[in-house]
């Protein structure tokens, strides 16, 4: 799936964006190299839970399994972010980008332990975090229309459309699958709650009185 927006808001140079990519994309050619720094750095949910290695909370969200993972990750944040870094601005957006993932590691970890009865498998990704940019994109623009390629062709859809029905089937597969079959489907619904949460307390702050493009 491939998707692509019919047009942007991006009147100024999105740094922090494009930093972030930037060191998602250094840090993994590092795991290439030292593949121990996954083991070291990803985010074990049951140690959290008990209050050890909190900084995983931060360090999962810069790490990746693969070319596919990371690849992924960083195009939906090149597609979503800019967007949402010009309207927020520079510092907000950093924050806004960091607490989505540490929030989804917290969700994450929550019902891996108490609800599915684990927490033993490491998570790693910045899929949580990007989760909560698209959150803060669907609510930003909600009538922007974006084009999805699929297997079956070329979808147009409004933001605010794909994002809850993409949400709505991560909630599914986290309620199916739980923190199992390789993908933190919890991590992705805890960072998109978050993304909603936040962009809605920022229209009412940070935000108010801005006036937001379509």
């Amino acid at each position: 799936m491939v998707i692509m927006e019919e047009y942007e808001y991006v009147p100024t140079t999105p740094w922090i964006t494009y930093t972030l990519i930037g060191l998602n994309v250094i840090i993994f050619f590092m795991e290439l190299l030292d593949p121990q720094i996954v083991y070291r750095y990803s985010l074990i949910p049951v140690l959290v839970l008990q209050g050890q290695a909190l900084y995983t909370l931060v360090t999962h969200m810069f790490l990746h399994a693969d070319f596919i993972h990371i690849f992924s990750n960083m195009y939906a944040l090149w597609v979503f972010g800019d967007d949402c870094e010009s309207v927020f601005g520079r510092k907000t957006f950093i924050i806004f980008y960091l607490v989505c993932g540490v929030f989804a590691g917290l969700f994450h970890s929550y019902f891996s332990v108490y609800v599915f009865g684990g927490g033993g498998i490491p998570c790693l990704g910045a899929s949580g975090a990007i989760f909560g940019v698209i959150a803060a994109y669907a609510f930003l623009f909600p009538r922007r229309p974006l084009r999805i390629w699929a297997y079956y062709g070329v979808i147009r859809v409004k933001a605010l459309t794909f994002a809850l029905f993409y949400a709505l089937v991560e909630t599914l597969y986290a309620i199916f699958l739980g923190p199992y079959g390789g993908i933190a489907h919890t991590a992705h619904v805890g960072g998109f709650t978050t993304g909603v949460i936040m962009t809605f307390m920022l229209k009412f702050t940070v935000l108010r009185g801005k006036e937001i493009p379509p």
